[in-house]
């Protein structure tokens, strides 16, 4: 096996982990050291004009990681336009407006799976 070869297989075998652990933190069982504006509420976000940007920038950041990690480790990914993300994300947050908005972002991101 390669030097490139296992470099690649322990990545993808690291980012399905923290996906996993992704996954498990929506279940409030596991604490996810979060950063940014996706540790606070839905109802946070959608407060003023600043924030909605800042979630805006953060969701399509979050969006573009979770996309890199089903990638490596050979996953599909959601087929959803572009345009479209921050709007799901808004329907998830109007259901739940407690939640923070990594597990918005990541119960959307599940959905447009299916």
């Amino acid at each position: 096996m390669t030097r490139w070869m296992i470099k690649s297989s322990l990545f993808a075998s690291i980012a399905f982990g923290a996906l996993v652990c992704v996954a498990s933190a929506q279940d409030d069982k596991v604490s996810v050291d979060m950063v940014g504006v996706g540790s606070m509420s839905c109802a946070h976000w959608r407060s003023n004009e600043e924030h909605v940007l800042e979630g805006t920038v953060w969701i399509h950041g979050f969006w573009t990681g979770l996309n890199y990690v089903a990638a490596a480790s050979g996953q599909t990914q959601p087929k959803i336009r572009v345009s479209s993300i921050v709007a799901e994300v808004e329907k998830t947050c109007a259901r739940k407006t407690s939640q923070t908005l990594a597990s918005a972002v990541w119960t959307t991101y599940l959905a447009a799976k299916r």
